[in-house]
């Protein structure tokens, strides 16, 4: 079951759930461990009624006879705060850790609800683990508040390191992100915005409930102004030549991931190169290190990049140079499916394919997905999932888009 993130967009709004309030426990002083968030953005505030409020900054902790009474919420991205009344509340979750579940006493339909619900996640997160382990495949490990919190830490410090070569680089974050840059402020905004969107749309697709971490501590991006301080930082601390790339992002085989790009010149071919690059990110540190094939990789991350930059058109147009090359040649080219980087025309196909399957089924898209993160072949997933052999597929991707009869 996939969680839905809430944004309540009326302000002054009291969310309260009547049945909740007979419901709730007598349980320790939740005060002290809430209050020490005040200011500060939570993980989730997970409500009796099963709505779950992501990332929401705590504004005020109301407390009335010794007794927390109600937060105020301000969600992510509104101006203006709401009041939530505590025995509305079944958990929050801060800094990787839940710091106050209420304690139910007799029988409240939402929160069974929501409690099956986690369960069922649970459920399915230890499922695949067993799979993985029988298919030979080391899940990523399930990390502490504290490892999280360590792992920030470090990353951090790799800043500061980077900040003695470039001292113009300034360090913010969000709750999934922690970003470097020395773009301005005010014209960094909303690119960071379109991090946080990615994240949610890939949780979104891959049921994960909106607020579980996915990241090892963070995900780091080095957003450079000039592309030659990229290329400099490229070569010095990441030991890589980044000539000719917009960006390029890292993944460690321990799970850390660090993203490295510089501006450009055009606003929408940086937003979806963000999106596009963190993205692989995302897919590494989903589930297990398995990497998928390149044209899947490479598929997914232009295909969310059209989702969460629509303005940019670079995705359209590299479809309609794959169009044209298919109708010339008949087929994908050369290693379509096994080579390491596919070619630059082949973006566009690649990118076609993840369209025409996940509009068929998203839910089986994710299936397919997971079950090569899981260490199953490429094509025997696809089979589980859909039914088909990359040869179906490409036969019917080409009957879709005006080809018929292509082949791999």
């Amino acid at each position: 079951m996939t969680w839905r993130a809430v944004r309540v967009w009326m302000a002054g709004v009291v969310i309260a759930v009547a049945v909740a309030v007979a419901a709730a426990a007598e349980v320790a002083d939740p005060a002290p461990a809430i209050g020490a968030h005040e200011g500060k953005v939570l993980d989730l505030v997970e409500l009796g009624t099963g709505k779950r409020l992501v990332r929401p900054t705590l504004e005020k902790l109301v407390v009335r006879d010794g007794k927390v009474v109600s937060l105020r919420l301000k969600a992510e991205g509104e101006d203006r705060a709401i009041t939530v009344l505590m025995p509305a509340i079944i958990r929050i979750v801060a800094d990787r850790e839940t710091i106050y579940e209420a304690e139910a006493k007799g029988t409240n339909a939402a929160q069974l609800r929501s409690k099956r619900a986690r369960a069922a996640y649970e459920k399915s997160v230890a499922e695949s683990v067993e799979r993985m382990q029988g298919r030979g495949v080391e899940p990523w490990p399930q990390l502490s508040a504290d490892e999280h919190a360590a792992e920030v830490t470090s990353l951090e410090a790799f800043v500061k390191q980077v900040q003695e070569a470039f001292p113009r680089l300034t360090l913010d974050a969000t709750h999934e992100f922690l970003v470097a840059t020395d773009i301005p402020p005010a014209q960094m905004k909303p690119f960071v915005a379109g991090l946080d969107r990615m994240h949610d749309f890939l949780c979104d697709l891959y049921a994960i409930p909106r607020g579980e971490p996915v990241w090892k501590g963070k995900c780091l991006v080095v957003a450079f102004h000039d592309e030659d301080d990229f290329i400099a930082f490229e070569g010095r601390f990441m030991q890589n030549d980044g000539r000719g790339a917009h960006g390029l992002c890292h993944q460690r085989s321990d799970g850390r991931v660090i993203m490295a790009c510089h501006q450009g010149s055009d606003a929408a071919a940086f937003a979806h190169m963000l999106v596009h690059e963190t993205s692989h990110g995302f897919n590494h540190r989903w589930m297990s290190p398995v990497r998928l094939p390149n044209w899947l990789n490479e598929g997914i991350a232009e295909w969310v990049g059209t989702k969460v930059v629509p303005q940019s058109n670079q995705v359209p147009l590299k479809e309609a140079q794959a169009l044209e090359t298919m109708r010339a040649r008949g087929d994908l080219g050369a290693e379509f499916f096994t080579a390491d980087n596919i070619q630059a025309v082949q973006y566009g196909m690649a990118s076609g394919l993840v369209k025409f399957l996940t509009a068929r089924d998203p839910r089986k898209f994710a299936a397919f997905v997971r079950g090569i993160k899981e260490g199953v072949p490429v094509e025997e997933s696809l089979r589980d999932a859909y039914g088909a052999t990359l040869d179906d597929l490409v036969a019917a991707y080409g009957q879709a888009v005006g080809v018929p009869g292509l082949k791999r």
